[in-house]
């Protein structure tokens, strides 16, 4: 017998609102992992987290015969229903039950025919009097194709408010379990070389020299394959947090995956919006290289929660911040690219059958806010790397880098043209041999600080400024024509005496920045920020610059590409590795 998923209920909202969990009628009360109704109040299942997805388990790991089982007090009717696509739910069948502390077993099912079952599975339970639910899981009897050690690396940079919970997390629920820590091991690659051994709670920690995203996560792979007896390993980013749920359900799909080439993704909520995904999955477009896949839509909505199952369009690659995948498998480390981009790479070069399932997610923070000029530096410099590599489609980047110089002159934020210009040279002239003595940055970061100074936040006091409230009032078709056609009413009249102010986000709301020269940007987690002033001699100076570099880029991109894919095998090689994390000194 093993457990394929734990029923978990809602126990901090900064997770999420408790429909990702569960949907209640009457009186419903949940702590920990138990479940308290009073007589007549139901609870229903059909829920982000507590759903079992039948194109997970079956198609994708190939498990055909499940069950459930419960535990408790009370008497309880506990009905069976079938979700079959988004808008069809229908009754399968009912059990009465009179729960014992003892798991009793329900509903043994045999899934094997998709025209019995094809989308998800849940239950409601009813209460016939008051009722303690102490135990409720799904789960077979089928033997586990192999067994997995599971090594878990977190890269970690500054910022311990994140990372110190998520060593107390882990180390509390898995590593001192018995059931689980012979199972699961757990460093944290410290970049910064800050966290003390007090603050470790007896969790290996490994210095590490900051070599960004790519050299903490290669440092952390490297150590499980060559130290350890380890047989998978599972990236996690700081700043992700997670139902330590979502780590057992990834266990238990490598322990059953039909493909000794599995890896477990996650998909990653907003921070701000926790019941909004950032997204479910990703793949590579000709426009914007990497791609998001169902970004914003609503967990608490079971429709798109089946949409999101029943998806056929392969993923390319799975987001760092939750990532496991076998080490016997993986054939090619990452470029050295610092940060972004790096488990793009990772993803489209090894071989690896990609599986994701609702309940498996990460929560971290929101990318627009995650602006600087060091970050768009890295992002646009490693997306045309990306693209060179493995899109190679000049006729779709050229106009990519037309709308980011065009959106960022837009916005007042001349210096980050500047920056943009810089990843466009850089790219452009890089080697293999470039990339490598660049790993960690140093050089290139007191370039990217001086280019992008001048659009630098800092601290500001908002009240010194005469600002004006932002409109949130629609607008009209013909206003929206305009206003693009005049970038933006650039052509207009100013007006010169009023400050609008606007979050600090990776695109401003051109509507409502639309007619002023001058915009205030402010960091909404600090408080920093800057003021821009909209010029047009500015903007259209930056704007013949960006389409002079765009021939540019045109003429040379599958020059660079070339290049760089001679290289591709010494590019993601463990011996070039050991030669920048000076892991054979």
């Amino acid at each position: 017998m093993t457990v394929l998923q734990n029923f978990i209920y809602p126990s901090n909202q900064t997770l999420g609102s408790a429909e990702k969990y569960v949907r209640t009628h009457g009186n419903v009360y949940y702590e920990h992992n138990e479940l308290e109704m009073t007589k007549f109040a139901n609870a229903e299942f059909d829920t982000y987290y507590n759903a079992l997805s039948v194109p997970l388990w079956r198609d994708r790991v190939g498990i055909n015969s499940i069950y459930l089982e419960v535990a408790g007090a009370g008497e309880i009717e506990i009905e069976l229903w079938h979700w079959s696509n988004r808008t069809i739910k229908g009754f399968k069948q009912a059990e009465s039950l009179t729960l014992t502390p003892n798991l009793t077993r329900i509903f043994e099912l045999d899934i094997s025919n998709p025209f019995d079952f094809s989308g998800l599975l849940y239950v409601k339970v009813i209460a016939k009097n008051d009722v303690n639910l102490t135990d409720m899981r799904w789960v077979t009897d089928e033997t586990p194709r192999r067994e997995v050690k599971l090594g878990i690396s977190v890269t970690h940079f500054n910022r311990k408010s994140y990372v110190l919970p998520a060593i107390s997390r882990i180390k509390t629920q898995l590593l001192d379990d018995p059931i689980w820590r012979d199972r699961i091991d757990f460093i944290v690659v410290d970049n910064s070389q800050n966290i003390t051994k007090e603050e470790a709670l007896g969790v290996q920690i490994i210095p590490n020299e900051n070599t960004g995203g790519s050299g903490g996560f290669t440092r952390g792979f490297l150590h499980y394959k060559n130290d350890t007896t380890a047989t998978h390993v599972l990236f996690m980013d700081d700043d992700a947090s997670l139902e330590i749920e979502s780590i057992k359900r990834a266990y238990k799909i490598l322990m059953f995956a039909e493909k000794d080439n599995t890896a477990v993704g996650a998909a990653l909520f907003y921070e701000d919006r926790p019941d909004e995904f950032i997204e479910r999955g990703a793949t590579l477009s000709p426009e914007t290289t990497w791609w998001a896949k169902f970004r914003d839509t609503d967990a608490t909505s079971v429709g798109d929660i089946i949409l999101q199952e029943i998806d056929e369009e392969p993923n390319r690659y799975f987001g760092w911040w939750f990532n496991a995948f076998p080490i016997a498998y993986t054939d090619h480390l990452t470029l050295p690219y610092f940060v972004r981009g790096d488990d793009v790479s990772f993803g489209v070069l090894n071989n690896f059958n990609m599986v994701m399932g609702n309940g498996i997610a990460a929560i971290a923070e929101n990318f627009d806010y995650k602006v600087a000029p060091m970050t768009e530096y890295l992002d646009l410099r490693n997306k045309l790397i990306v693209h060179s590599l493995f899109v190679d489609k000049p006729f779709a980047v050229v106009p990519y880098y037309i709308r980011l110089a065009l959106n960022s002159a837009m916005a007042g934020r001349y210096a980050y043209n500047d920056v943009q210009r810089m990843a466009l040279r850089d790219f452009l002239n890089v080697t293999p041999e470039w990339l490598i003595a660049n790993a960690n940055m140093k050089n290139v970061l007191p370039k990217i600080r001086e280019v992008g100074s001048a659009d630098a936040l800092h601290e500001i006091n908002v009240g010194d400024y005469d600002t004006v409230q932002t409109s949130s009032l629609a607008e009209d078709k013909l206003s929206t024509i305009v206003r693009r056609l005049t970038f933006n009413r650039l052509l207009f009249p100013f007006d010169k005496k009023k400050v609008i102010v606007q979050p600090f986000t990776a695109l401003p709301a051109y509507r409502q920045i639309a007619g002023y020269k001058n915009v205030l940007y402010v960091n909404p987690e600090n408080g920093k920020g800057f003021l821009a002033v909209i010029k047009r001699s500015k903007f259209f100076g930056n704007m013949f610059r960006a389409v002079f570099d765009a021939l540019h880029l045109w003429t040379s991109y599958r020059r660079v590409g070339r290049r760089l894919r001679k290289d591709l095998d010494k590019l993601t090689s463990e011996k070039m590795w050991d030669d920048i994390l000076k892991l054979n000194k």
